[in-house]
């Protein structure tokens, strides 16, 4: 169930970054070549989690899944700390593929936080 849950987040806040690519190169294509799109959209996509997880604890995804991010063990809201190494190790290229071997991945493992749903 968790993994699955896990994987409609990340498909859900995919397609809406996706969505918001679009939509962004549609209004500033005569602004930034589209070559460079991708040395501002990637930042702006780990921006995305990060600014998210840090104020409401959810993204889009989770928010549509009822699920939150949470300090292991308790309900309790993650610091600002732990939200900055969770979204650090999304940057790891096997994070997003942990999930399918261990209980718990790479990023709530090193940030010491868990996907809880309500």
């Amino acid at each position: 169930m968790k993994k699955r849950v896990r994987l409609y987040n990340f498909i859900i806040d995919s397609a809406l970054f996706f969505v918001v690519v679009i939509i962004f190169s549609a209004l500033l294509k005569d602004y930034i070549a589209q070559e460079q799109w991708k040395y501002v959209m990637i930042p702006l996509y780990y921006l995305y989690y990060f600014i998210m997880e840090w104020t409401t604890g959810q993204t889009v995804g989770k928010m549509i899944t009822k699920s939150k991010v949470v300090n292991c063990g308790t309900d309790e809201k993650p610091k600002f700390s732990s939200i900055l190494i969770r979204t650090l190790c999304r940057l790891i290229p096997v994070d997003f593929f942990s999930y399918l071997f261990i209980p718990m991945g790479i990023h709530d493992r090193v940030s010491k936080t868990e996907l809880k749903q309500f």
